[in-house]
């Protein structure tokens, strides 16, 4: 297909405080590209009204949401109607849609537009949630208890009926395939990395900045609220600071009750430095105060399918990092010399780090090469044209002839027939019908 100029939806469940690292990312690099892309998110705050602003190019549209905290994910009826009631009125004709993940505040709009005006879509898969995912980890019983099946539903259900999917993970490729998608109709879009906002400055440039001690040797973990597997790096830490008493270990994010309770319970409460939060500016400053990165990984499910952000960060930065050998993480460090993979025991990771502080040149020669590998692999702006590439392989194939022939999941009101997806009577019918829908799920689950 000729390359041209594309009009581009995207709809995702998070707010502009979380989308810029993957939907936003990848929405900049299009606009940056000649196309054209308005993408829906969460508000952060707002209950009411809908807000429109223009964001690197992108026309961003934040949705009221009458939920809070982590629910105010994708769960809303309030939400997913403001979404419909946009979407009814909107006058941009789009040659797309691009759904990033498919709870029911994305997949129902998205669901709605691409049937009324005949549209190709895809859908984004991005984290391991259910079936023995994150949900098990990052979420309080009461949530598991609620929406475990609701989340392995909405995981499952509507991906193998889209026209494309992008994964983050080659486990969730696997995942698409044992759900029926054809290896063609998957695009393995992995997390990437911002080198010009994460520079490789000095050591000694950040750590004047920011505070720290010159002489110190300084191990880093990036986070913002999900501080995984640390276990195995606070038992490291005490086997660390054996060989060097003024080892400090940074941790970024807002660290949560139970982070600060292991700290306490493995006694390296002198030995770990919690910044808090801190903005996305001072972020690549905290971390360039380190000499090497860390990224625990436990061989679970919710690993297997998850690209860590913190890796492109670490990358970025021209640290090396110790790192587990699970899922893409272990490939990457396979293929690329950017660290060093160490076992589960905590001897083993301690040994890892150990290795590289009493090597400089060697820590130093994997960081170049970590730096190297972030620029010319995992870039946005490369990743930007793969997703372009297969935004025109989707439009190609939808041109040529049938892809998709099974109905929706609980779908009422229209089918998707070979190619053609047909809209249903009138929006009443179908708002009554998702309406039906999602409280029938919540009821059965509940």
């Amino acid at each position: 297909m000729t390359r041209r100029c594309l009009n581009i939806l995207m709809i995702c469940h998070r707010n502009r405080l979380d989308a810029y690292a993957r939907p936003h990312a990848l929405a900049a690099q299009l606009v940056r590209r000649g196309h054209r892309v308005t993408l829906l998110l969460h508000s952060v705050n707002d209950r009411f009204g809908i807000r429109t602003f223009d964001w690197d190019g992108v026309r961003a549209v934040e949705i009221p949401d009458l939920l809070w905290g982590r629910m105010r994910t994708g769960w809303d009826p309030w939400n997913t109607l403001n979404r419909i009631y946009f979407l009814s009125r909107e006058r941009e004709r789009y040659d797309l849609v691009h759904c990033f993940e498919t709870r029911p505040a994305t997949i129902y709009p998205a669901l709605y537009f691409v049937r009324k005006h005949n549209l190709p879509w895809i859908t984004d898969w991005n984290d391991w949630f259910g079936r023995g995912g994150l949900i098990e980890i990052n979420r309080p019983g009461w949530y598991r208890t609620l929406f475990g099946g609701l989340e392995t539903y909405y995981e499952e259900a509507f991906r193998p009926k889209a026209d494309g999917l992008t994964v983050i993970s080659t486990a969730l490729a696997d995942r698409a395939s044992g759900l029926g998608l054809l290896p063609e109709r998957v695009c393995h879009i992995p997390g990437g990395t911002f080198p010009d906002w994460f520079k490789a400055r000095s050591k000694q440039e950040c750590r004047l900045r920011m505070g720290f001690p010159m002489g110190a040797k300084i191990l880093g973990f990036s986070s913002s609220t999900s501080h995984f597997d640390l276990e195995i790096v606070l038992k490291a830490l005490k086997r660390v600071a054996a060989e060097y008493p003024e080892v400090m270990l940074v941790i970024t994010g807002k660290a949560r009750k139970a982070v600060r309770e292991m700290v306490r319970e493995f006694e390296v409460e002198a030995l770990v430095h919690f910044t808090g939060y801190v903005s996305l500016e001072a972020l690549p400053w905290y971390l360039g105060c380190a000499d090497l990165f860390l990224l625990p990984m436990a061989d679970r499910p919710y690993n297997w399918g998850r690209w860590p952000n913190k890796m492109c960060e670490y990358l970025s930065l021209g640290r090396p990092t110790v790192a587990n050998p699970v899922g893409d993480i272990k490939q990457l460090f396979e293929s690329e010399q950017v660290g060093l993979l160490a076992g589960w025991e905590a001897e083993d990771f301690a040994a890892k780090i150990l290795h590289l502080l009493d090597n400089p040149t060697l820590a130093a020669r994997l960081g170049e090469q970590a730096r190297q590998v972030a620029v010319s692999l995992y870039d946005w702006h490369k990743l930007g044209a793969d997703l372009e590439a297969f935004y025109f392989r989707v439009l190609e194939s939808r041109e040529e002839g049938p892809q998709v022939g099974e109905p929706l999941p609980g779908d009422g009101v229209g089918k998707l027939t070979g190619s053609h997806h047909t809209t249903g009577s009138n929006f009443r019918q179908w708002l009554i019908a998702i309406l039906k829908h999602y409280f029938l799920r919540a009821h059965l689950v509940s």
